[in-house]
């Protein structure tokens, strides 16, 4: 055998040397290059023809919707890429918000419930689609007219499609006593809502409604026996490995030293720093994105077969399936091959999040954050990932102005009345008009035809009213899940 020279042996591994450490600071740096990008590359709804969509800072967004805080995690390559914490978890504190941080994930919890009820049916306890009435025990959906021909199904629980009336629960102060199950079914003290009761058929339309999320909630404890919380551990977040994610109330000594306090619309923090939700299937899960994207690379491994043991591939692979419209189980779901995606947007009073991702692509991110104001925020960061990973989705919508004859805009000038303390002042310049709240900024709203107009920053759009006579009686806003109606009063 030939002998390898000592010098070129040593050069050898020296040159391996340089390639790995160089490798690695390269791949270092490129993250961290995408990173800054995505923080720097924030785009609004909507953008003017003509015109290139502006890149904004997200702190600069912060700042312009007065979120306190927010933290996001990015999935590429199938695998965690990289987390960050913006902000104050609490300004009365002055804490900052780490990847760590967990916030409540509001809807996001509806696909703990899927998971533990898919669990329960790969151990044969329950099924999908058979009577709801057959599982639960401390009490049953009543005959109505409108589920009298055609039973509630696990299956609609948990796609929105059970026939409920729409509803959103808005939880309870810590020192309220709080409802049983079935005390909120019944809408009886100390539950704050309205008894729930069926209106549409099961299974002939999706119509968003926790109160379907509550009823699973109980059929799960009552075949299980066990209170939700310790059900989702067991079969779920243990096995699952989501070391920051909880349905227990009060919060585990672990996870409690790192929470971000609620704030509202205006800028305050909620009275008791977050509400409490008995509706635990509904509303009740506290996290954080890292651990959502977590959850998805599992969901993902799953359904390739990747993890057996866990669930059953198949029940997980429905998941991705639509149902109901967009509506699949948990989330809602578009597109086709590559471009699936799974995506769900979750609201509780104080906090918001967004999760997105692309199963076939192995990318996704996840933004939670701890204010009533940052749904539009969300969705401007992840119009960024999806800018800088190249998703086909996701991207800002190009508008058109019209400009409408003089006599037109100057029927909508005037005063409207939302209440008493709340008005909207109208003017008109140039093309387009200028809406006035009080004790806000004016903002200007172009026309999107004769009588609506839409705002970009953020995006907004104003409905005006006639009388059968044609005279301007009123408008109607509408700016995500807010809806404000109002009266011309001069």
């Amino acid at each position: 055998m030939k002998k390898i020279k000592r010098p070129f042996l040593i050069f050898s591994c020296l040159w391996l040397v340089f390639i790995f450490f160089f490798g690695c600071v390269t791949r270092e740096s490129f993250v961290q290059k995408r990173m800054k990008r995505v923080e720097k590359g924030l785009i609004r709804a909507v953008y003017l023809k003509g015109l290139n969509p502006e890149k904004l800072s997200i702190y600069d967004r912060m700042q312009f919707y007065r979120v306190p805080g927010v933290s996001l995690a990015v999935m590429d390559n199938f695998a965690l890429e990289w987390a960050k914490g913006y902000g104050m978890r609490s300004i009365a504190t002055v804490e900052a918000v780490d990847t760590k941080t967990i916030f409540q994930g509001g809807a996001l919890s509806q696909v703990l419930a899927a998971l533990v009820t898919l669990k329960l049916v790969d151990e044969k306890l329950i099924s999908l689609d058979e009577d709801v009435n057959h599982y639960l025990k401390s009490w049953k959906i009543p005959s109505y007219s409108v589920n009298r021909g055609r039973p509630v199904t696990v299956r609609d629980l948990l796609t929105h499609s059970a026939g409920f009336y729409e509803i959103e629960f808005q939880g309870y102060q810590p020192n309220q006593p709080l409802p049983s199950l079935v005390d909120i079914i019944l809408g009886r003290s100390p539950a704050l809502n309205p008894r729930i009761y069926p209106v549409y058929q099961p299974g002939s339309q999706r119509v968003y409604s926790e109160a379907g999320m509550v009823i699973l909630q109980l059929l799960l404890e009552d075949v299980s026996g066990q209170e939700f919380s310790q059900l989702a551990e067991e079969k779920i977040l243990q096995p699952f490995q989501l070391k920051m994610t909880t349905l227990r109330s009060p919060l585990p000594a672990s996870l409690a030293d790192n929470v971000a306090r609620g704030y509202d619309r205006q800028g305050q923090p909620l009275s008791e720093g977050w509400k409490i939700f008995p509706e635990k299937a509904a509303a009740g899960m506290w996290t954080n994105p890292s651990d959502l994207i977590l959850l998805s690379l599992k969901l993902i491994q799953i359904a390739r077969g990747e993890e057996p043991g866990l669930i059953s591939p198949q029940l997980i692979r429905e998941m991705f399936v639509p149902w109901h419209g967009l509506q699949a189980m948990a989330f809602l779901v578009e597109g086709e091959g590559d471009d699936l995606h799974f995506y769900l947007e979750g609201h509780n009073p104080g906090y918001s999040a967004l999760m997105v991702v692309y199963p076939s692509r192995g990318q996704g991110v996840a933004v939670m954050a701890n204010s009533d104001n940052s749904l539009y925020l969300n969705e401007e960061i992840v119009r960024a990932v999806a800018s800088n990973y190249d998703w086909p989705h996701f991207q800002p919508q190009e508008k058109t102005p019209y400009r409408l004859p003089g006599e037109i805009y100057q029927e909508y000038v005037g005063r409207y009345e939302v209440n008493p303390n709340y008005y909207l002042d109208v003017q008109h310049q140039d093309y387009y008009l200028i809406v006035h709240p009080s004790g806000q900024i004016p903002t200007r709203f172009y026309a999107e035809t004769k009588s609506t107009f839409f705002a970009i920053d953020p995006f907004s759009q104003i409905q005006f009213l006639r009388d059968e006579a044609g005279k301007v009686t009123g408008l109607v806003l509408r700016q995500k899940r807010i809806r404000v109606e109002a009266k011309k009063v001069s």
